[in-house]
């Protein structure tokens, strides 16, 4: 199992993080597609658009582009898979495997998984059991500090940098955590605000994970519970299998910008997620040395999706620009 990481290693020190993961279920093909546009895009973009390059100095990208490499094969031979091949629990309807996004360790076997090892929720021998699983568990860890409580009730800092994301498909949904409970998170309101921000580049609904159905030992879950760590869920398009064209025309350029957002907001996404957002800049083209130029700029907040409820009306107290240093902690209100 691979990890593509990009930034630009001439500029050191910590980094926030954009950790995305695709294709944990074998026949999900289009996340591991959109991953590797996203991963494509920004090379091709960097040192020709501003963001992207601002992006890559400044944060770093972590993608698993396959994060079921085995399944991936038995998919392409022609089954409908899901799971992993781990099939060393006797099945006789030869659906072996474990779901590997119930065998996280986090809350695992709480609800919404089986105990069956030929259904395809299966949720492993036991928590973290298949290789998979702990190759991608002790990847989130080393994206990511600790920064919550072992309780469920402890929320992480509202500062918390860095962004996880898990690319599945299909039903058009952005989720977060919880997926066991209908019981908010405790950054559920925060995480609720991003994941809002998010679906309103992808059109996509935005729910609590559970809404969809209950799940448990999920990716998401576990990068959030242990960690802290705002997590999503994105569910591409509406079928497995969709024509390409669709997949270029629609489910690539809307899910990428809810992707580069992601990236923009890494710094301090409990923060950022629900703020204002710099809906125009303008600016001259080139400006002679010592001499004076106009920058003008709007901020609104209008860029949440309402489909599934609406954000608290805010104010927007102010606005800061940089010119040549990249913002930093301090500028948190201004992506």
């Amino acid at each position: 199992m691979n990890v593509l990481k990009l930034t630009n290693k001439s500029i050191t020190g910590t980094k926030p993080r954009l950790l995305i993961t695709a294709s944990i279920h074998a026949r999900e093909y289009t996340p591991a597609e959109l991953a590797t546009r996203f991963a494509e895009y920004l090379v091709s973009n960097y040192g020709k658009d501003a963001d992207v390059t601002w992006m890559l100095d400044s944060q770093e990208v972590w993608l698993v582009l396959q994060s079921n490499p085995d399944g991936r094969k038995k998919a392409e031979a022609g089954a409908s898979w899901r799971k992993n091949v781990n099939d060393t629990q006797a099945c006789g309807n030869g659906l072996f495997g474990a779901d590997l996004n119930r065998n996280f360790t986090y809350a695992w076997g709480t609800g919404g998984s089986s105990t069956d090892p030929c259904n395809e929720t299966y949720r492993g021998v036991s928590a973290g059991s298949e290789p998979e699983t702990q190759n991608l568990q002790n990847l989130i860890r080393a994206a990511f500090a600790d920064n919550r409580g072992p309780a469920r009730t402890d929320a992480a800092p509202a500062s918390t940098p860095g962004v996880y994301m898990d690319i599945h498909s299909y039903s058009q949904l952005v989720l977060w955590p919880w997926g066991d409970t209908t019981t908010a998170a405790p950054n559920g309101a925060a995480l609720q605000s991003l994941g809002r921000k998010l679906a309103y580049f992808n059109g996509y609904t935005p729910e609590q994970s559970v809404g969809l159905y209950p799940t448990s030992g999920t990716t998401d879950d576990f990068a959030y519970g242990e960690l802290g760590v705002a997590a999503y869920t994105i569910e591409l398009g509406t079928a497995f299998f969709e024509p390409c064209s669709t997949f270029t025309g629609t489910t690539l350029p809307k899910n990428q910008a809810a992707l580069l957002y992601a990236l923009r907001v890494a710094r301090a996404p409990y923060q950022l997620g629900s703020g204002p957002d710099s809906v125009s800049l303008s600016a001259p083209a080139s400006v002679a040395t010592g001499a004076s130029f106009t920058l003008s700029a709007s901020a609104d907040m209008t860029r949440f999706n309402t489909s599934n409820g609406a954000e608290p009306a805010r104010t927007i107290a102010g606005a800061e620009y940089f010119i040549d240093t990249p913002p930093g902690p301090a500028a948190r209100r201004a992506p």
